[in-house]
């Protein structure tokens, strides 16, 4: 096998291996490790944002290690909606389910 086919089979793999998802949005790529301003300076704001915490403790404080998350939603586009997650503002996660 020659190595201008070899590389880019390994990298193919190894993202693959990773888990890593990338989303298209017009002519720009988020990627995981983004943060949200990034993601609706590329994409807008999406159709719909859940937000989770961060917890609170009785006192009104957040607690030592609470973080915060979100889920968007964008779409349907293409017979899917495609989901992000972000922990404390940082893109962890891309996915996408049919509609």
């Amino acid at each position: 096998m020659s190595k201008l086919y070899f590389f880019p089979t390994v990298a193919l793999l190894l993202s693959a291996i990773n888990g890593h998802a990338t989303m298209r949005c017009q002519q720009e790529l988020i990627d995981e490790g983004d943060i949200t301003f990034d993601v609706i300076r590329k994409c807008g704001q999406p159709a719909n944002k859940e937000i989770f915490g961060p917890a609170i403790d009785p006192d009104g404080h957040v607690r030592d290690g609470a973080v915060k998350v979100e889920i968007w939603t964008y779409g349907p586009e293409n017979g899917s909606y495609r989901y992000l997650r972000f922990i404390d503002g940082k893109l962890v996660k891309i996915w996408s389910e049919p509609e």
